[in-house]
């Protein structure tokens, strides 16, 4: 059976990491990818993109805003962000990056799990859309594309028609012109 959706973990702490895997395992039929810091986190993104990250916001140095604006540049997907005590300048700053949801430590489980189930469908509803946006695309492509192909055939017709058109009334002047000369 195949995975619906790819979720990346970042968590550094491993009890709340198996918290968080046991929980969304159970939860959605997903394949879910652990990373403990940052750098792990943007590497496995740019290799494997997910339809969904959460990330710890102080996991380490290089975390947090930077990580959150880094991984929405590489796509839209949303991203839940898990915090300690974040300051206000730093929730202001992830919610600006444009982070799905944010959850304080210790966070309710089923309010995390309602959380990823929600942006996962919208996800998915965006992904939809996209790809039935590039196939309208291509249908709209291939139809002026047709069409312009039709309209070259058609002005080729047009031409044959007006040089046959030009020689028949050549030939009837020709036999006209013939018959009267003739009969002098």
């Amino acid at each position: 059976m195949a995975c619906d959706s790819k979720i990346l973990v970042c968590e550094p702490d491993p009890e709340v990491l198996e918290i968080l895997v046991a929980s969304l395992s159970r939860r959605f039929d997903a394949h879910i990818t652990c990373t403990a810091d940052a750098a792990t986190c943007l590497d496995t993104e740019l290799s494997e993109p997910h339809d969904l990250v959460i990330t710890e916001l102080e996991a380490d140095e290089t975390t947090g805003a930077p990580l959150i604006e880094q991984l929405l540049m590489f796509g839209r997907r949303p991203v839940i962000v898990l915090a300690d005590e974040p300051s206000r300048d730093e929730l202001v700053r992830a919610v600006r990056a444009g982070v799905a949801d944010i959850f304080c430590k210790p966070f309710p489980v089923d309010e995390l799990l309602s959380s990823v189930r929600e942006h996962l469908s919208a996800h998915r509803t965006h992904r939809q859309r996209a790809a039935r946006y590039q196939r309208m695309r291509e249908l709209v492509r291939r139809v002026i594309r047709d069409r312009r192909d039709l309209n070259g055939r058609m002005e080729l017709i047009c031409r044959d028609l007006v040089g046959a058109h030009r020689r028949l009334v050549e030939r009837v002047l020709a036999i006209e012109g013939v018959k009267p000369r003739a009969a002098q």
